[in-house]
């Protein structure tokens, strides 16, 4: 009994012991992995932040607006805390106090070259080739000396890792070599545990890389948004993503991605404003679930059982959300993980916005909100193109206003200006879906009428006549007329410089005959012949 009670005293005394021992080594690993987390994270940030720099100098050198380097200066504050706290995590390891210092060194040169870039295009001037392929290459460089600290980093927690498990071993097998069986069996536990959290953090980080080199490489809001949802749903699992937008004037919150079909979301969404979600409104994450409901609910939110939002923000400023719909509740790392995601997702989604919105701006007549002249000669050889693969007709009408420097000179320009946007207005209100009508220059517009021979094109002029006919603007007494030319490809000319200089060619000529009428080229044709 005495034995018995004695062997009970010293297995609870080892129990006791190898328990404390091993929360012990558990709480150091945590520690550890905790920095190694923290210390991938900061050189990881230095890595982003130097190729959110690159997209904002790219975003402002196609585009010239100013509002990209925005981005460029917060990226540029973000890269030099990511550095500090990559700094204060070497300690005193010399190695990698000199691969932060080798990367600051490459971001500075970066810094210098795309400064001077920012300065060529403020000048109008373009960025050389030159300037853009150092650029490059100094990011290459970025990016190993990047690696290198990262390998650096990993080397450094596996060789803690180790030396705390070793110590945890050793205990254990000086307590009694008779519960080495016990012992080995925690150990081989530890080590599995080990193996799957290291495992899990290389693919998060790799999966996290991945995406945000992917995003750099986007071209327009679509592909980002259904990149963002792509990469949540393969990274959460069993998770509904929906990515919201909100539009240019403010006042609208749109589905940027697919709603399942049969979701109540998508009615909420049809009058639905941006501060019906909570996230948009409050300018931070928000979780609700029916199991803890918050005092406040959101109302697209409440659709789902159990769902997270988080917003998109950019400067300060919300520029949309990305709602999650999840079956459990989310785990810390999960959370972490959309955070993250959504961060490094937002000013790539603002830049391709900015850039969009530039685009449309560059290619559309601030007057009459058709598209320019610059807009229409593209057009007019993409249709070209079209047209000669598929074997169909393309017309081309060319209409220029009546006597309209008349109305600028008797009337002023802006009454010229209004006479100028009713015209477009008429024009437009008369043309199919597939039609293209822009300004030309001046008073002249242009229309494009794809698989439509000179026949039909005919009856569409003069119907774009008449309807010119009817506009009056208020304060000019005097009717407003139009002549129209029209030629048709290929029956006219196979050649569509050809094709816009005989609609040209009839627009003077139904001017000689007195305006407000429809020559075509081939009466031309027919008149030169006969």
């Amino acid at each position: 009994m005495i034995h018995l009670l004695r062997f009970s005293v010293v297995l609870v005394a080892f129990v006791a012991s190898v328990a404390g021992i091993t929360w012990t080594t558990a709480s150091a690993e945590r520690h550890i992995g905790t920095r190694e987390y923290s210390e991938r994270e900061a050189a990881g940030g230095m890595l982003d932040a130097l190729l959110a720099r690159e997209s904002a100098l790219r975003g402002f050198a196609e585009s010239g607006g100013e509002g990209f380097l925005q981005p460029y200066d917060e990226a540029t504050a973000a890269l030099a805390a990511s550095a500090d706290r990559a700094r204060s995590f070497a300690d005193d390891d010399d190695e990698k106090t000199a691969t932060i210092a080798d990367q600051e060194r490459i971001a500075e040169r970066w810094a210098g070259i795309a400064n001077d870039a920012v300065i060529r295009i403020r000048n109008g001037r373009p960025v050389s080739a030159v300037s853009t392929a150092s650029r490059n290459d100094l990011i290459e460089r970025f990016q190993k000396a990047n690696d290198k600290l990262v390998e650096m980093i990993e080397a450094e927690s596996a060789k803690r890792h180790a030396d705390a498990v070793e110590r945890a071993v050793l205990l254990i097998v000086l307590l009694s070599v008779a519960f080495a069986g016990v012992g080995g069996l925690l150990l081989s536990r530890m080590r599995q545990r080990e193996t799957q959290r290291r495992l899990a953090d290389a693919q998060y980080h790799a999966s996290q890389r991945e995406f945000a080199e992917t995003l750099q490489v986007t071209e327009s809001e679509g592909e980002a948004h259904a990149l963002v949802k792509r990469h949540l749903e393969r990274s959460l699992g069993r998770s509904e993503i929906v990515v919201l937008n909100r539009n240019n004037s403010q006042n609208r919150l749109d589905a940027a991605t697919p709603i399942p079909l049969g979701s109540p979301l998508a009615e909420k969404l049809v009058d639905s404003s941006p501060n019906s979600c909570l996230a948009v409104r409050l300018g931070r994450t928000h979780a609700q679930s029916t199991d803890d409901e918050p005092l406040l609910t959101c109302d697209l939110c409440s659709q789902h059982d159990r769902t997270t939002c988080v917003p998109s923000l950019v400067g300060g400023e919300v520029i949309g959300s990305v709602l999650v719909a999840h079956e459990r509740p989310l785990s810390a790392s999960e959370r972490g993980r959309i955070d993250q995601s959504v961060s490094q997702a937002a000013p790539v989604l603002a830049n391709l916005r900015n850039l969009a919105v530039a685009e449309v701006r560059a290619a559309t007549d601030a007057l009459t909100g058709l598209p320019n002249a610059r807009s229409l000669r593209e057009s007019l050889v993409r249709m070209l193109a079209q047209a000669a693969r598929s074997n169909l007709p393309l017309s081309a009408v060319l209409c220029d206003l009546d006597h309209f420097k008349q109305i600028n000179d008797v009337f002023g320009h802006e009454k010229g200006d209004q006479a100028l946007a009713a015209a477009s207005a008429a024009l437009r209100s008369a043309l199919r879906e597939s039609d293209l009508a822009g300004r030309y220059g001046g008073e002249e517009f242009l229309i494009l009428l794809p698989d439509t021979p000179l026949e039909g094109a005919v009856v569409l002029a003069e119907k774009l006549r008449h309807e010119v006919e009817l506009v009056s603007v208020p304060g000019v007494d005097r009717a407003i007329t139009a002549s129209f030319g029209v030629a048709s490809f290929p029956a006219d000319t196979p050649d569509g410089d050809m094709l816009m200089r005989m609609a040209d060619r009839a627009l003077y000529a139904a001017k000689a005959l007195g305006r407000n009428c429809v020559v075509t080229s081939a009466e031309l044709l027919a008149a030169a012949s006969g």
